[in-house]
């Protein structure tokens, strides 16, 4: 939970960042693990159902990724590492972190009694 509020990895909007320095064509680590920390707190979402504050903390720092996923760094349908955008480049790595990140967002807005039939604390490992 504390990668949320890490400044380093984020624009003054909150926008994450991190990677954002590096040269957008060469693909890394740290470009493709932008989404799994959005997936990671997915799961600690998931995880959770009874503490509110915590969900509505964890759907609302999502809801952020994608929006400026959706507005700034979208061209058709492909995606910039820097989600603050442009999108200047059509990287798997890109697209990778950007796909992790829209099935977060839409797993924290449309399912939010439980019901799915994934078990979230099953070691995916």
């Amino acid at each position: 939970m504390a990668a949320m509020f890490y400044g380093e990895w984020h624009s003054p909007d909150g926008i994450l960042t991190v990677g954002t320095d590096e040269d957008p064509l060469k693909d890394s680590d740290v470009k493709r693990y932008k989404g799994i920390l959005n997936y990671g707190l997915l799961v600690a979402y998931k995880r959770n159902p009874s503490n509110k504050p915590f969900r509505d903390l964890v759907r609302s720092y999502i809801n952020v990724q994608f929006n400026a996923l959706y507005e700034l760094a979208r061209h058709g349908n492909y995606y910039a590492i820097d989600w603050r955008g442009p999108n200047i480049e059509r990287k798997f790595h890109s697209q990778l972190a950007a796909l992790t990140t829209m099935v977060s967002a839409l797993t924290v807005n449309i399912d939010d009694e439980g019901d799915d039939q994934i078990d979230y604390n099953r070691d995916p490992w």
